[in-house]
């Protein structure tokens, strides 16, 4: 597999300037107001960039469009003329500690309360008519649920895109953290935005530094030369404990949201198990009339794709349908939310997905209704170690009466492999049809016979293993492939998961030693495609040794603490018969 969420980092994770404006040359009859400074309660004066509407005067009053961002207002330029052309105030603002903003900038800690004091000072201005709209992807998503928390008066609608996971896909996915955490720290540190470093080979020296040297992971902070208390401070947290869960809406808070909503993510968004929370929360808890009013859009993009669209990802090839406007679709969404316009066009129900293979956009009244049937392919190796692609094991409808012995692999952290690892040095720019993950040796590869019909994936793929560990600790990953007749190897997904971490990601469950335990990987991210008739799936299934991803030495201490010299060379062993059947369990759309 090629660590798909690591390679979504190189797209880039997290940080990724938001959509461009059209018609974006300058407009002298834009008034622009620079470097406002909005006081907050505790004295302390963000920055601000003002886009007034080409029909501006004082006698008016206007609907406003808000983004808060830790990347620095300038960004927004071309964004702020588009919104401005076409009747709104435009209004950036430097996160507290950013840019031109006072104090000091800590990610999350702030956001929700100066977002909210933000609202309503935009709400009490001269030229403001009371309806402020937010938009913005990534962190600029996340901190719009961050605001909504606190209720602000004037909050009339937000657009959502690509929400940040506090604790669940930043810094850390199922608990296990990056290094990219440092690189992503260094971007947003002091008040300018740090680009050059940001790109610079510098960290992939660094993080294969602290592999190759097996250092303990707190230390990288160190290694990087830029002791950071956020960073320490994060992976001090490394269950989902009250420090991430207080980012996410309680029962009570779901059924106060009274505003429309519009979600946007993406099948290969690596914040989609961010943006999926909250919009399946609000889902659970929220009440029917806000229900009703929250749409999803989730498309064939990656990160920075949920805000500009393209036909091609990763060797992948779309139709134009695939190349959203998106500033046509938000715009028209705050001219029916904040104008009483039209509702955008484009939705046709409450929920939007693409369909790859077909290249289709689906829609439904609820997300639960994308699948409904689970089909099951057990796994199977009577007469081979399924160690490699040309001896696999197999995956089949039902499971064996009885198999063999177990499937095993061997995975030593202190051997270093995964530096040469084929799936770490891969340079394939059609990186969702690699294959070079069949040249680790330490995989389990697995095959279904060809497809007898299409299947209409629709959702996450679901492992439920059956593995024994002679340690007391390690990681797994799991990714599932289409191989068509012609061979070829399409991307479908993957998961990973900590074995202390398989009853829940809320707090630590060894398991015992050399007994059989049964491991439920849910699926990172959902999907939607069209596996042809005559296909085969594919399942690899491997421990995690990357120096994308923090190492676990295999023993009961933090990893974020755990030094080499206490390393445990882990076995292996996964099951699969009738007593311990280990599967796939495939959503589908009949």
């Amino acid at each position: 597999m090629k660590y798909i969420k690591l390679l979504l980092l190189l797209c880039v994770l997290f940080y990724s300037t938001d959509m461009r404006g059209e018609n974006s040359s300058d407009s002298l009859n834009i008034k622009i107001k620079f470097y406002q400074k909005i006081k907050l309660s505790d004295g302390t004066k963000l920055s601000s960039n003002i886009y007034l509407p080409e029909d501006y005067n004082n006698q008016k009053k206007y609907p406003t469009i808000l983004v808060i961002t830790p990347y620095v207002s300038d960004e927004n330029h071309e964004r702020g003329l588009f919104f401005s052309r076409n009747g709104y105030v435009f209004i950036t603002v430097d996160c507290r500690g950013r840019g031109n903003s006072e104090e000091k900038f800590i990610p999350f800690q702030d956001d929700a309360k100066d977002g909210a004091e933000i609202v309503n000072w935009i709400g009490e201005q001269p030229w403001s008519n009371g309806k402020v709209g937010m938009m913005g992807g990534s962190y600029r998503g996340m901190n719009q649920w961050f605001v909504l928390k606190e209720f602000p008066k004037y909050l009339k609608t937000i657009i959502p895109t690509a929400s940040v996971g506090p604790g669940l896909d930043f810094p850390k996915y199922n608990n296990i953290f990056y290094p990219y955490v440092m690189r992503w720290l260094m971007l947003t540190s002091e008040k300018t935005i740090n680009q050059k470093l940001f790109g610079a080979d510098f960290w992939t020296q660094k993080q294969e530094e602290l592999y190759k040297k097996n250092a303990k992971f707190n230390s990288y902070d160190d290694i990087v030369g830029y002791p950071k208390e956020v960073f320490q401070n994060w992976i001090s947290h490394p269950s989902h404990d009250e420090f991430w869960q207080q980012y996410y809406f309680k029962p009570e808070e779901s059924k106060q949201i009274n505003i429309p909503i519009l979600s946007i993510t993406g099948h290969f968004d690596s914040d989609q198990p961010g943006a999926m929370k909250y919009y399946t929360d609000h889902m659970k808890d929220g009440n029917n009339q806000a229900r009703l009013n929250h749409y999803l859009i989730v498309g064939p993009w990656n990160h920075g794709g949920t805000r500009r669209p393209t036909k091609e990802l990763g060797g992948f090839q779309f139709k134009e349908n695939a190349v959203l406007n998106m500033n046509a679709l938000h715009l028209n969404w705050f001219d029916w939310t904040l104008k009483k316009g039209k509702k955008p066009e484009f939705l046709k129900d409450r929920v939007a997905y693409y369909t790859m293979g077909t290249n289709v956009w689906n829609y439904t009244s609820d997300f639960k209704n994308i699948a409904n049937v689970k089909k099951e392919f057990y796994l199977s190796s009577t007469n081979t170690d399924a160690k490699s692609v040309f001896n696999s094991g197999k995956l089949i409808e039902s499971p064996e009466d009885s198999d063999k012995n177990p499937d095993e692999i061997v995975y030593n952290p202190l051997a270093n492999n995964g530096i040469d690892n084929p799936r770490y040095t891969s340079n394939n720019k059609d990186f969702y049809k690699d294959q070079s993950y069949v040249n680790d040796k330490e995989v389990l590869i697995y095959h279904s016979a060809p497809l007898k019909e299409d299947l209409n994936i629709n959702g996450k793929i679901a492992f439920e293993a059956y593995i024994e560990l002679d340690v007391d600790d390690t990681d797994f990953e799991v990714s599932v492939y289409e191989i068509t007749k012609d061979n070829e190897s399409i991307f479908l997904q993957t998961d990973q998961l900590r074995a202390r971490y398989r009853n829940g990601l809320e707090k630590v469950d060894f398991p015992k030693r050399n007994t059989i335990n049964k491991y439920l990987f849910e699926g990172e991210n959902m999907f939607s495609r069209v596996v042809k008739k005559g296909s085969r799936l594919r399942l690899v299934f491997s421990t995690i040794d990357n120096p994308n991803v923090q190492k676990n030495y295999n023993y009961k201490e933090d990893p974020a603490s755990q030094v080499a010299q206490k390393a445990k060379t882990v076995t292996i062993k996964l099951f699969h018969n009738k007593k311990y059947p280990s599967k796939i369990i495939v959503p589908i759309k009949k």
